[in-house]
């Protein structure tokens, strides 16, 4: 089964016909700060992540990424960026929100 790429509303999928566009997928980084990081920027919910969800190239920028070998790395600490949510939708805000498993994007029409 493909795997897809974890941002809200992203619809990329590990497929050859991607591989061929150039997508790359990475896995959420262990640390947890940093991986907390990308869980905010990718509008996920702190719970539905598993050890193997992965963000597609489409969500970085260029320079967030280390080409210099055969396999492309994210370099250490770069942080997922780039993508296009509705305006509508809104970063949950929350002091506690670490803590939370309800959804991290709060919608309003």
């Amino acid at each position: 089964m493909p795997e897809s790429c974890s941002a809200w509303g992203c619809t990329n999928r590990r497929t050859r016909q991607n591989r061929s566009k150039g997508i790359t997928f990475h896995r959420f980084p262990k640390k947890k700060d940093l991986r907390r990081q990308w869980e905010v920027a990718a509008r996920r919910q702190v719970c539905s992540l598993s050890k193997s969800s992965v963000l597609c190239s489409e969500h970085f920028r260029q320079e967030d990424f280390d080409r210099t070998g055969q396999v492309v790395r994210i370099r250490e600490g770069a942080k997922p960026s780039v993508f296009s949510f509705s305006s509508h939708c809104r970063r949950y805000q929350s002091a506690n929100i670490s803590h939370y498993c309800g959804p991290v994007i709060l919608c309003h029409r």
